[in-house]
């Protein structure tokens, strides 16, 4: 029933209002104000959430004939909440009842001063509770700890809503609150909070009539941010709609926003929409002001190896846009952040979080050194006495270090499937639709690409902040685009094999619609250096015997004999069919069944490989058993004995650094570049009269012997570089970024065995001397003064590798 609901989002599925704590009071009182004409005061927080709830209350009150008229606290003079200056002004205004939206949780003493002055005051806040509730005539909110409202995650104007939703109820008038459903979803997106449960039913029905609202103020908004007549989603809702209605707020006047949103008159409309656009842009000049001098101050007095909370604080930082600093402080340096503004005595901060860390617990440890505070685990503000804050970063860290791993500190990707070429389909991709929306507590799905083959790469946009690429994925081409990925680029080369986390999504240009990814993260593939520097650690290029040593081996062992038969001539065998006893397996799922089959019988397994193609498809498989057979799996390189888990593989193996006598089955998998390495694992297993399975497929390989064996036009490429760049000695720190190098610079293909053999066939010739200085770095001794001609057949390792290729496509 979960699943249907979740997928299948139904107004039907909406709570009872009255389920919430309050709520029927409220509703009576509200009614009996409404009859007997007292004036309302609707008094809202000046954020997205808070100034659409007003908006939504005051038209619907507007709507029954109430007495009803708003008020939004001015950020940068009063600040976040409910003030007691504020309080007695309504009063005097001859205010009977105040309304709050999305604040008023924490306001025990100005509810208590209403009270005093005989004017009720009505709650309606989100936000977390403190150990005492206001004394108000009602207090509405989700998260009070004895309200047994069945979905605590609501919005403000969510909160708001089902109040509406309650006084239609009793008022008689059906569905009208839905009407609304437009505004409390902006307000919902904006604020962040889970789109499961309600919110998501809010956020689908309420995007779907964004594009056709009858609201003459969202229309305006519309029009001005170039949305009019598109598809409205989260994303335009949090990155485009939002910002400008928290600009007023930010900059300016909230007033303005709700003023926009409630007004009947397109032309007034229209020119406060103009309005929030242009604050919007002087908004981003602050935030841009503000965040480089926060990026200069952590340089220069956060010691980020001690201090896990960044509290950073300034006269004259603009208190309306600090906020948005911190979350772009995160960005950088990935632990909470807190800003204040400094007015005098005053210190106003805002602060945001990280998971795992709650940054409103962290506040309520520090509350003897605030003046006020509030908020969420995520996002909160202060106010503070400046002379107070450095006891406050003291304070709030001790706090951190208290409660903190590590671990809390290094930014985390969620994977939620790994998938293969077969599943970037449009009808799957299209599937995803059934998803959403997405945004917090229901994320896009991020799914894990192994192996995929760059094949162009490219910064596109404003000062190439982009990474564009074309890639290969199990031969399929694909398009990824990555955002703000555009420093990645330099690290990045044509045939770079990468492991990639990405959203699927369908990008659609000159009428042809293809499936993208939308890349979170890149890596080069993690046993990428383990395997190429492993590679070149077992080959042996001594190679005047090879076919007399496979003649020999044949000759010796049937079964061998046959299977090299197979592998020369790819005569299709009947998968499974015996060879003399042992087995030739050519899928994947044949061999899942053989691994089962084995274990079962508790044997030890040895996969023996030697191809990058094996080494991803046999990490991907080992990834699955190690979870689902309670098996242990294990990889190595180079060498293998004492072994405690069941299924090993072993890459690049050397045959004389195996112990034959610690696993019960061998198995031989795909391509061999080392022929004599093969040649002698087969031999010794024979020896050992281990059991001997095959394991290969009926297609062609993307890496092999071309990786390894450098061309003349390689050579000269490599040479060229270490002469424009090398006057005496060369430090070549790190050998897979200098191949790298030369393929960007000569357009080439280049590697780490490449560029190894290519310095150890100069180093033989005499061009130059190379020294090996530890895993991955070679220093280089040139003197461009001592230039001479010489041919590369009179290097050994030259002739032997050239001769390596030839032998290999001969087999």
């Amino acid at each position: 029933d979960y699943i249907k609901s979740f997928l299948n989002p139904d107004l039907k599925n909406l709570h009872n209002p009255f389920l919430m704590k309050d709520m029927e009071k409220a509703v009576e009182r509200i009614i009996s104000s409404i009859d007997v004409g007292e004036k309302i005061t609707l008094y809202g927080d000046y954020d997205v959430d808070g100034v659409t709830g007003t908006t939504i209350l005051y038209d619907f009150l507007k709507y029954v004939g109430a007495d009803v008229t708003f008020y939004i606290p001015d950020r940068l003079e009063e600040g976040y909440g409910v003030s007691k200056d504020a309080v007695e002004f309504l009063i005097n205004q001859d205010s009977d009842l105040i309304i709050t939206i999305d604040c008023g949780i924490t306001a025990i003493h100005e509810a208590a001063y209403a009270k005093e002055n005989n004017v009720d005051m009505i709650i309606t806040d989100h936000h977390e509770c403190g150990e005492t509730l206001p004394g108000a005539f009602a207090v509405i909110n989700p998260c009070r700890p004895d309200c047994e409202y069945p979905f605590s995650e609501l919005a403000g104007v969510g909160v708001v809503f089902k109040l509406i939703n309650a006084l239609c109820i009793k008022m008689g008038l059906n569905d009208m609150y839905l009407k609304y459903l437009d505004l409390v979803a902006i307000g919902t997106v904006a604020d962040i909070v889970t789109l499961r449960d309600e919110n998501r039913v809010i956020v689908k029905y309420g995007m779907e009539i964004i594009p056709e609202t009858t609201n003459i103020g969202l229309k305006a908004l519309l029009n001005i941010s170039g949305l009019e007549g598109k598809t409205v989603g989260p994303y335009e809702i949090g990155f485009i709609i939002g910002p400008r209605i928290n600009a007023a707020g930010r900059t300016g006047d909230a007033i303005k926003a709700v003023d926009m949103f409630i007004t009947k008159d397109e032309n007034k409309a229209l020119d406060i929409a103009k309005e929030l656009d242009e604050a919007n842009r002087l908004r981003q000049e602050i935030e841009h002001t503000i965040y480089q001098q926060a990026i200069e101050k952590v340089e220069a007095e956060i010691d980020l190896k001690k201090e896990k909370v960044i509290v950073l604080a300034k006269e004259g930082w603009h208190q309306g846009v600090i906020g948005i600093v911190a979350s772009r402080i995160i960005e950088n340096y990935y632990r909470p952040c807190i800003l204040i503004s400094i007015d005098g005595d005053v210190g106003k901060g805002s602060g945001r979080s990280i998971d795992g860390f709650n940054l409103f617990e962290a506040l309520k440890n520090c509350e003897s050194l605030l003046e006020k505070y509030g908020g969420h685990e995520l996002a909160a503000g202060l106010t503070i006495d400046s002379q107070k804050i450095n006891d406050f970063r003291l304070a709030i860290n001790k706090y951190a270090n208290s409660v903190m791993e590590e671990d809390i500190l290094i930014p985390k990707i969620k994977i939620d499937a790994y998938i293969d070429k077969d599943d970037l389909s449009l009808e799957n991709v299209g599937q995803l639709d059934l998803l959403s929306p997405f945004g917090p507590g229901n994320p896009s799905p991020v799914f894990g690409c192994k192996g995929l083959i760059v094949d162009e790469i490219r910064g596109v946009g404003a000062d190439f902040k982009h990474l564009k690429s074309k890639l290969y994925f199990q031969g399929l081409p694909i398009d990824a685009i990555g955002f703000n990925m555009g420093s990645m680029i330099d690290s990045l080369k044509k045939n770079d094999n990468l492991d990639v986390a990405a959203r699927l999504e369908l990008n659609t240009w000159n009428s042809i619609t293809k499936v993208q990814l939308n890349l979170r993260d890149i890596r080069l593939n993690k046993n990428i250096r383990e395997y190429y520097y492993s590679l070149d650690k077992c080959l042996d290029l001594d190679c005047k015997n090879w076919e007399e040593n496979i003649e020999k081996y044949n000759s010796l062992n049937g079964e061998v004999c046959k299977y090299w038969k197979w592998i020369k001539n790819r005569k299709t065998l009947r998968n499974g069919e015996a060879i003399d006893g042992e087995k030739l397996i050519e899928d994947e799922k044949s061999l899942i069944k053989t691994f089962l089959r084995l274990l079962d019988n508790n044997k030890k397994i040895a996969i023996f490989v030697n191809s990058m193609d094996m080494v991803m498809k046999f990490e991907k498989i080992l990834e699955k058993f190690s979870g689902s057979i309670k098996k242990s799996c294990h990889i190595c390189y180079t060498s293998y004995g004492n072994c405690n888990a069941e299924l090993t593989m072993v890459v690049n193996p050397i045959p004389e650094s195996i112990d034959y006598m610690s696993f019960d089955v061998g198995i031989i998998a795909g391509e061999w570049i080392s022929i004599n390495c093969l040649l002698g694992i087969l031999n010794r297993i024979v020896d050992a009269q281990r059991e001997i399975i095959f394991y290969t497929e009926q297609r062609e390989y993307t890496r092999g012997i071309e990786e390894i064996v450098p061309e003349r036009d390689d050579l000269a490429a490599l040479y060229r570089y270490i002469r424009a760049n090398c006057q005496n000695d060369l430090l070549i720190e790190d050998l897979f970024i200098f191949a790298s190098e030369i393929s960007k610079v000569y357009n080439v293909s280049m590697g780490y065995v490449k560029a190894k053999k290519g310095l150890e066939i100069f180093h033989e010739l005499g061009l130059m001397e190379v020294i090996s200085s530890d895993l991955y770095s070679i220093t280089i001794k040139y003197n461009p003064d001592k230039i001479k001609c010489v041919n590369l057949e009179d290097s050994l390792i030259f002739t032997n590798l050239q001769r390596l290729k030839d032998t290999k496509e001969k087999l």
